[in-house]
């Protein structure tokens, strides 16, 4: 890789996390005192997760033809508050992609069996993340109908078992460490040195499993009471603090010893972990208490069965690319790196769908707490709409920019016109 295109990487790296930072403050800063009337729709009986009373308060509210309180998001105008959270979690999401956009960038620098080893170690995460995803989509919606039935108190309970949750999946992913040689094998890696290269790093991250899932779960509370401006702090800190850890724990200095690939591991693992401790004391501050609890079999019961769809649909979408990878790599090394440089091309168009979709989630959950179902449909059509047109410059983006996209992250002829047939 030459120094102009890791100049380019890093420079469209901080360049779209800087605008997307910027336009996501300047959507937070929407005045929250804004109201609108709210029609008196059908309404959809109320989610099992409010407890009884508050249950019968609110249908005793709506028989009456008189208004719940709503929370200050529900206030908002439709459009103005899809807008406010879509704008902000975007922004988070591609902060989050960049962890791995300076990693390859620095890894890319050892050479191109590191960076094929990076590529081929994603697989596997995704199916360990994904898990840990369980927790952290349950914890979103219990915590967004919690806030739209006025129990922010409540917010906090939701996410200590949570965090339980990420402990359970990080136990589980290290008693999956002696598996890792026989998935390089099930890929078809043969190559000693991305194998060696592959199996530290992926080891690395193993051990980082719990500070990662468990930023998750802290981030999703967040969503869930749609205060996203800490989280978008902390990415920006977290990023910041990768792209300093990454060359002096790949190459060493100050003191600390040359790890190599093993080196990115540990930086994201260290950010990880501030980003938990960060978070918590921002929750308690924003009126989220996280008060010490064992784990509640109940609670936990009712994450799983909300997060579970969505996290088995992420496992058979990433099985998919664990098959092709291993046609792939029978194809050459350079079809699996140019795999991997696809996924993190399209992880923008992917992410903004998946932000659009966290803002939905968060406006119908809240809605569906305050017992407004007709507005919780409302809001899921308009968000299904804005997404669709929003992709259009996206799959324009792919088709006629693949080459200087690719080209900013290896000069490998061979890999580049297979990135961009990917594309």
């Amino acid at each position: 890789m030459t120094v102009r295109q890791r100049r380019g990487q890093l420079l469209v790296s901080a360049s779209l996390a800087a605008a997307l930072s910027a336009a996501s403050l300047a959507f937070l800063s929407v005045p929250q005192h804004l109201a609108q009337d709210v029609g008196h729709g059908q309404r959809l009986h109320l989610s099992k997760m409010l407890p009884r009373s508050r249950r019968k308060l609110v249908m005793r509210s709506q028989a009456g033809g008189l208004k719940a309180d709503l929370p200050p998001l529900l206030r908002l105008p439709r459009d103005q508050a899809l807008w406010h959270l879509a704008g902000p979690t975007i922004a988070i999401a591609v902060l989050r992609t960049a962890y791995g956009v300076i990693d390859s960038a620095w890894v890319g620098r050892l050479g191109a069996a590191e960076l094929t080893a990076m590529a081929a170690s994603s697989f596997a995460f995704w199916v360990l993340l994904i898990i840990g995803e369980i927790a952290s989509v349950g914890v979103h919606a219990v915590a967004a109908v919690r806030e739209g039935a006025g129990e922010r108190s409540m917010v906090g309970q939701a996410m200590v078992q949570g965090l339980w949750y990420s402990l359970f999946c990080s136990v589980l992913s290290t008693t999956l460490l002696p598996l890792v040689p026989a998935y390089f094998r099930l890929l078809g890696t043969v190559d000693g040195q991305v194998l060696r290269a592959g199996d530290t790093y992926l080891r690395g991250l193993v051990y980082g499993v719990f500070p990662l899932t468990a930023s998750g779960v802290l981030a999703s509370g967040f969503k869930g009471i749609a205060k996203l401006r800490p989280v978008l702090v902390v990415n920006l800190i977290c990023v910041a603090l990768n792209f300093v850890l990454d060359p002096l724990l790949i190459w060493g200095g100050m003191g600390l010893p040359a790890m190599g690939v093993g080196g990115a591991a540990l930086a994201t693992n260290t950010c990880a972990l501030a980003a938990t401790v960060i978070s918590c004391y921002l929750l308690v501050r924003a009126g989220v208490p996280l008060l010490p609890a064992w784990p509640h079999l109940r609670t936990l019961k009712q994450i799983t069965i909300i997060g579970l769809p969505m996290s088995l649909g992420g496992l058979l979408f990433t099985a998919v690319y664990v098959v092709l990878g291993r046609i792939l790599s029978h194809a050459g090394t350079s079809n699996l790196a140019a795999l991997g440089l696809g996924h993190r091309v399209e992880a923008l168009a992917y992410t903004v769908c998946e932000g659009f979709g966290a803002a939905a989630a968060t406006i119908v959950a809240q809605w569906l707490g305050a017992g407004r179902a007709e507005e919780a449909r409302g809001a899921a059509g308009y968000a299904s709409r804005v997404i669709a047109w929003v992709m259009v410059p996206f799959s324009v983006l792919m088709l006629v920019a693949a080459r200087p996209m690719v080209s900013l992250f290896t000069s490998d002829p061979a890999t580049i016109s297979a990135a961009i047939s990917y594309l």
